[in-house]
Formats: C-alpha cells, sequence, structure tokens
C-alpha cells in the first residue's frame, strides 16, 4: 500500500512538471509575438501578448502606461526607421522569465527623440527581459545600446 502511494505521488509530480513545463515553453514561443509586432509593424500582435497592465522598464520619454505604450514606441521605431530589422539572437527562459538578445537595425528616415534624420544606418545589441504570468507579459525589462547607435547615426557630429 506505501509503494502504491509513492508511485501515486510521484505520477502527480511528474504530471505536474510536464506541465509546467509545456506552459514555460510556450512562453518561450510566445515572445517572439513581441518581435513579430515590429517586423510586421502590427501593433495587434502586442495586444495579443501583453497584459492590460503590462510595465515598461524603464519607459521612454512621454510614453503612456500598458499596452498603449508599447504601440506607441512601435509607431515611432518603425516611422523613424521604416526598414527596422529585430534579427533574433537568443532565447533564455528562466522561470516566469524569457531573456531576448537581439540585434536592432535600421536606416533613420525620420526624426527620433527630437534628432534629425541623416539617412545613416545603425545596427545595435538590445536585451529584454519579459516576465510572463497566464500566458501574456507583464513586465518588460530592456537596455538598448542607443550610445553607440546615436553615434552611428551621426547625433553628436557638429
Amino acid at each position: 500500500m506505501k509503494r502504491l502511494y509513492i508511485l501515486f505521488f510521484l505520477g502527480v509530480t511528474i504530471i505536474s512538471a510536464d506541465a509546467h513545463a509545456a506552459e514555460t515553453h510556450g512562453d518561450k514561443k510566445n515572445v517572439l509575438l513581441w518581435y513579430d509586432a515590429f517586423s510586421k509593424r502590427d501593433p495587434a500582435l502586442l495586444d495579443r501578448i501583453l497584459s492590460k497592465n503590462w510595465v515598461d522598464v524603464p519607459p521612454a520619454p512621454d510614453q503612456p502606461p500598458g499596452p498603449a505604450g508599447a504601440r506607441q514606441i512601435l509607431v515611432e521605431l518603425t516611422t523613424a526607421f521604416p526598414d527596422l530589422d529585430i534579427k533574433i539572437e537568443d532565447v533564455l527562459q528562466e522561470g516566469s522569465k524569457v531573456i531576448v538578445r537581439s540585434k536592432i537595425s535600421g536606416t533613420q528616415r525620420g526624426g527620433l527623440m527630437g534628432f534629425r534624420a541623416k539617412n545613416r544606418k545603425m545596427s545595435i545589441q538590445a536585451i529584454d527581459i519579459h516576465e510572463f504570468k497566464n500566458g501574456k507579459i507583464v513586465r518588460t525589462w530592456h537596455t538598448e545600446d542607443w550610445m553607440s547607435g546615436f553615434h552611428q547615426l551621426g547625433v553628436f557630429e557638429k
């Protein structure tokens, strides 16, 4: 009788672990919707992946809270860089957090953060950490190498 109980307990644990693994694998796959939204210039994809209370850390200047802020960033970036390309380099997951290392590139054709376009190309590295809850991104921490990007774009030239 004790053995059956232990086997039953182990069976439940294995089933539970498999369900958790499937959920986290889904997060790792679903995070790509964030990047697809920018590549396809489709803000509806952001609505599919972001929770209603999504938090962006740090937010851009004058960025509204929640998914509206993400939609604003999408429009600003794809307007400034009509050929914007985000290439995923690595996707890692630890618990409820999915880490993405990417390369952002494009040619600046419109103003960005008050800097006029000089029709120059840039390519920068970015790291995003997306926290998931119930299949949606609830928080994103991000770091982009804008200093290198601004140098490439000629922002600091006299």
